[in-house]
């Protein structure tokens, strides 16, 4: 009978043939051990077992530990992800559509390992002013109740690596965060009335809009503070049928998603991507927020984490 070497055993294995030599005294025979009995004791498959009674049950290395492949799915793309890298490109997403295009068949995780793993190419970022905090409450609104509209100014790359200034004209649900974005040369009150009109075919018309204080909305206020409307504007909000509510300035509480939409825009969509002119740059935008929206997303609304509040309660002034 084979001795048995405890000392080189894995510890849980080797208190269990303790135990069974304990109780079978001279009958107990490590060729002959019974694994379904071992197996119960240590919570090992059999199969497992069968595998360790071959070298004595004793801890024996893997012949190919600590060798890695010469090879693996990223490689020939890894100077793709390096001056994605380098240009301040960090989204995994946009990483791997960009390398699916140039025939990559790996998943979005080996692309996550490898920023994470060279992340000290990208570049330092530049903060101008320290993140002043949590400075309120966040509120949730029904279905089709409101939708959140801000302005977002960017440059564009064109095919000839020419860049032009776009203003993106972005709007979505405060419920249930469904998203719409168009392109404009610039943001005068008529590109916003066709933004606007747009987004309502695609989304359909809510009961309050919520915006900030532009021009092409709001005057002034009067001596009660409310609001003086422009006058095409506020006719355009009685032809269409909404209301509109002003939300504080610098407040991200009351409009912060659609604020966070237009950041969204800016690092994922336009990043790394060329278009030949507006209309081009829209097709692609209607298609971008088409697979957004069929997206699931854990930060859009949910009923059971956060309370109602009413918007008045939120720094949100009605007209």
């Amino acid at each position: 009978m084979k001795k048995s070497n405890f000392a080189a055993m894995n510890p849980v294995v080797a208190e269990a043939i303790k135990q069974m030599m304990a109780e079978q005294g001279d009958k107990f025979s490590l060729e002959k051990i019974n694994l379904a009995d071992l197996g119960r004791r240590t919570g090992i498959s059999r199969a497992k077992l069968r595998r360790m009674k071959e070298h004595d049950f004793e801890d024996v290395q893997h012949a190919l530990k600590g060798r890695k492949a010469t090879t693996t799915l990223l490689s020939g793309y890894t100077g793709i992800l390096d001056s994605l890298l380098k240009a301040g490109v960090v989204n995994s997403v946009v990483c791997l559509d960009k390398l699916r295009k140039s025939g990559f068949t790996g998943g979005k995780t080996i692309v996550k390992d490898y920023i994470s793993a060279h992340y000290h190419l990208v570049p330092a970022p530049r903060h101008a002013v320290e993140s002043q905090g949590n400075r309120g409450r966040r509120y949730s609104t029904g279905p089709g109740e409101a939708f959140q509209m801000d302005w977002g100014f960017t440059k564009v790359q064109a095919y000839d690596g020419s860049e032009y200034s776009a203003a993106c004209f972005a709007m979505i649900c405060h419920h249930c965060g469904q998203r719409y974005v168009e392109f404009f040369p610039n943001a005068k009150q008529e590109n916003l009335f066709i933004g606007m009109i747009h987004a309502f075919r695609y989304m359909g018309v809510p009961q309050y809009v919520l915006t900030d204080n532009m021009k092409s909305v709001v005057i002034r206020r009067d001596v009660d503070g409310n609001p003086i409307w422009q006058k095409d504007y506020e006719q355009f909000m009685k032809t269409v049928g909404f209301q509109t509510k002003l939300c504080k300035p610098r407040h991200p509480f009351t409009k912060g998603k659609v604020e966070r939409l237009v950041r969204f825009v800016k690092e994922n969509f336009l990043v790394g991507r060329v278009f030949w002119n507006v209309t081009d740059l829209n097709y692609a935008a209607l298609d971008w927020c088409n697979e957004q929206n069929a997206a699931y997303h854990r930060g859009d609304w949910n009923p059971y984490e956060y309370p109602f509040r009413a918007l008045s309660q939120s720094g949100i002034h009605s007209g």
